[in-house]
């Protein structure tokens, strides 16, 4: 079977431009992509380009993670000439800050506009001012796209349910072992999300999944993965060739971002929020530890992992903090872990390549001796 590749990105952002659709850069986190939907504007999420940051030592700390140079050196380069404008949303304090570089030092001549999400709990004063956010979003972007139609945005707020659902679908098969794919091929296709219209992006899901869905499970371990990106991709390509599956994840750029919960509101804003607020309890939003725990906990138990890797990005603060308290939860419910940190778009290093293999050799013993248990339990083999 042919291995799944995404259209390539420039060539299909070329296309939608030429058939009259605008294209916005949207760097990492959490958004109403709605909205720019419904003003047809094509939302052009900005991770890790696979650029050399070292330009960007002139305009950043040494400590600022590798996602903000990285998306520096994409405008500092002059390779956005076809975007309108830049979204910076408070996803953490270095993405922030980095809006502000942009649009008072760099002066690139575009609209750089922030977006806060929530960083309390889900409740009735979250909501009002999530609301209000979109108002502002909305108003911003009014002088280039015109004014947000009501009954437009209810018909994408029902599109992006169906794009959540398509995702759902897909990583609930990975979870069972029933989704035919490597590692690298799963993430090629997710994260199609960040630069592909859901029109094109479901039919593409859609066909993924008739072709890809085995009847038997497969048996080969599974791990879960956490942290910000699916990335280095070499890191995806050893684990395909250890043989080991990643079974679900809990990566901010992937399975944060599916919400388990999808607004059908009659309300177009409302139903929006809803969607919002559904997403899974991440560390960019302040959600309570305890709660961040149990998801893991979750996706361990339905996947059936032997183990979760820690795959975070080198200074990214809000997962830092998170990984202790993660890491010891787990290890009380007998959940080996294992921790790497990086930056994006570089190899893997051979000592953690070597500490990734003993660690596929951990839990390949620890499923060899809860098989052994098993056995020998009533109704085994002593």
């Amino acid at each position: 079977m042919d291995s799944f590749h995404p259209p390539s990105r420039k060539d299909y952002l070329d296309r939608q431009q030429k058939q009259g659709r605008g294209l916005f850069g949207v760097f990492p986190g959490r958004y109403p992509r709605e909205i720019f939907w419904t003003l047809n504007v094509l939302p052009v999420e900005v991770w890790d380009p696979p650029l050399d940051t070292s330009g960007s030592g002139a305009h950043l700390q040494p400590t600022i993670c590798s996602v903000v140079k990285s998306g520096l050196e994409l405008i500092r380069q002059g390779r956005c000439g076809m975007l309108d404008g830049f979204l910076f949303p408070h996803t953490c304090d270095s993405l922030q800050n980095l809006g502000s570089l942009v649009r008072d030092d760099l002066r690139v001549g575009k609209p750089c506009l922030d977006f806060y999400p929530s960083k309390i709990p889900d409740g009735p004063v979250a909501r009002a001012f999530f609301r209000k956010e979109i108002e502002r979003l909305s108003s911003a972007l009014e002088p280039l796209y015109g004014p947000l139609d009501s009954s437009a945005l209810s018909h994408w707020a029902a599109r992006a349910r169906e794009l959540a659902e398509a995702l759902e679908t897909l990583y609930s098969l990975r979870a069972e072992g029933r989704l035919d794919t490597t590692n690298v091929e799963f993430y090629r296709l997710v994260r199609s999300v960040e630069f592909m219209h859901p029109d094109d992006l479901i039919p593409v899901l859609s066909g993924f999944l008739k072709d890809r869905v085995l009847s038997e499970p497969l048996t080969s371990p599974a791990i879960v993965l956490s942290g910000v990106l699916p990335t280095p991709w070499g890191l995806l390509s050893l684990l395909d060739d250890l043989g080991v599956r990643i079974g679900d994840d809990d990566l901010l750029s992937c399975g944060r971002r599916i919400p388990g919960v999808c607004g059908s509101e009659k309300d177009p804003v409302a139903a929006v929020m809803e969607s919002y607020f559904g997403m899974p309890p991440c560390s960019t939003t302040h959600a309570p530890l305890g709660e961040r725990a149990l998801q893991l906990l979750e996706r361990v138990h339905r996947s059936r992992a032997r183990g979760v890797l820690f795959s975070i990005v080198k200074f990214c603060e809000p997962e830092l903090f998170a990984y202790p308290a993660l890491r010891d939860s787990l290890k009380r419910q007998g959940i080996g872990t294992l921790f790497l940190e990086h930056d994006v778009n570089r190899e893997v290093p051979g000592q953690v390549a070597t500490r990734l293999e003993a660690f596929v050799e951990m839990i390949e013993d620890r499923g060899s001796e809860e098989m052994r248990n098993r056995l020998k339990g009533p109704g085994g083999v002593s």
